[in-house]
C-alpha cells in the first residue's frame, strides 16, 4: 500500500515539471516531497517495524547461573611435578 506513495510523488513531480504557474508549482513539489516522505516512512515500517516491538525478555536465574558458568575461566590444571622442582 505504502508504494501507491511512491506513484503519488512521481505524478506530483511530472506535475510539477510540465506546469506554467507558479503557485500549482509550489503546491505540487511540497505535495511530491510530502507523499515521498510518507513513501519512506511506509518502507521503514515494513521493514522495521516488527523488529521494534518486541519487549526485553528477563532471564530466569537459573539461566543466569549457567551463562555465568560459561564465562568464568577454566580451573588451572594441577602443577606438575616439574614445576615443583627447580632445575639444578
Amino acid at each position: 500500500m505504502y508504494w501507491l506513495f511512491l506513484l503519488l510523488a512521481l505524478g506530483a513531480f511530472t506535475l510539477a515539471i510540465t506546469t506554467t504557474h507558479a503557485g500549482l508549482l509550489l503546491l505540487a513539489l511540497l505535495a511530491a516531497l510530502l507523499f515521498f516522505l510518507l513513501w519512506i516512512k511506509g518502507l521503514h515500517a515494513a521493514r522495521f517495524g516488527g523488529a521494534a516491538s518486541q519487549p526485553a525478555r528477563s532471564l530466569h536465574p537459573a539461566e543466569l547461573q549457567a551463562l555465568r558458568d560459561q564465562l568464568r575461566p577454566a580451573a588451572s590444571p594441577s602443577p606438575s611435578a616439574s614445576e615443583d622442582h627447580p632445575p639444578s
